[in-house]
């Protein structure tokens, strides 16, 4: 019985001429031949890809551009014991995506790292692939991982994979996304007019033709519109991150008890529902 780690085969192999670099693999295909073997048998071929390469390459690391522009929100306690977390230890993306219809990217550069320590440019384009699309996205080009609004939640822990030939690498994000519906805050609920006072109206109320003094002073009077009370507007929302488990426990940026003011990017979409009234 042969043991299942019994070495039967020891090759040494020669390369001519250097490749420099990452080479694309070499195709090498054998089979095994013994005395006494049927000559009419069929014979099983195998092929093994080799990677020849004139460096000792390693590793292959994805470099992130970790100074790339994040949102700042403005932060406000719900609760009376809220309190902001430390600064995070890995990778986060704030996904606004929903809220402003511009997809927010981080840079991704990926390099090889021969054993010395030293980096070298990949010579082939490498492949990529986002564990979960429905989560987090990767450019074509693999030089970017981005949300654009599709994506249905956040997760943490949200992985996207990269490759070169037989060099795997992969990085690891948190993705923030906005827990819907928004929520409005109104500095006052109830609005009245102004009583007494009036404005006059635009300039379509002008006249054509000159007017008698008594009709210009009752034209302006029917001209004139109410002063309304008015109030501030403030758009909340919760950012979260769901498990990648599939859990229901949601965690909250900075925590549960925090609201993200969210108003500067939602100004320009923002609509009253029955213009007659507000």
């Amino acid at each position: 019985r042969v043991a299942d780690s019994a070495t039967f085969l020891h090759l040494d192999l020669a390369v001519e001429n250097g490749t420099g670099g990452l080479a694309p693999a070499r195709p090498l295909t054998w089979q095994v031949e013994y005395r006494g073997q049927d000559p009419e048998a069929q014979k099983d071929k195998l092929v093994w890809e080799i990677q020849v390469s004139e460096r000792d390459v390693r590793a292959l690391v994805p470099l992130v551009q970790v100074g790339a522009p994040t949102l700042a929100p403005t932060l406000g306690p719900v609760g009376p014991r809220a309190q902001p977390r430390s600064a995070p230890q890995e990778l986060e993306i704030l996904n606004t995506a929903p809220l402003t219809g511009v997809p927010r990217a981080v840079p991704v550069k990926l390099v090889a790292v021969e054993a010395g320590g030293g980096v070298a440019e990949l010579t082939e384009p490498p492949g990529c692939e986002s564990a979960d699309k429905q989560v987090l996205q990767v450019s074509d080009a693999c030089d970017a991982v981005f949300v654009g609004g599709k994506e249905s939640r956040g997760a943490r822990g949200a992985r996207v994979d990269f490759w070169s030939r037989r060099l795997h690498a992969s990085l690891r994000f948190t993705v923030w996304a906005p827990l819907l519906p928004l929520r409005v805050q109104l500095g006052d609920t109830a609005l009245e007019q102004v009583r007494g006072w009036r404005l006059p109206g635009g300039p379509e109320s002008a006249p054509a033709e000159a007017e008698e003094p008594g009709e210009e002073a009752e034209r302006r009077a029917r001209g004139c519109r109410p002063q309304y009370q008015r109030t501030a507007v403030r758009v909340l929302a919760h950012f979260v991150a769901h498990p990648l488990d599939g859990g229901r426990h949601l965690a909250y940026l900075p925590g549960p008890d925090w609201l993200l003011d969210v108003t500067h990017l939602v100004a320009s979409r923002t609509r009253v529902q029955d213009p007659r009234v507000a």
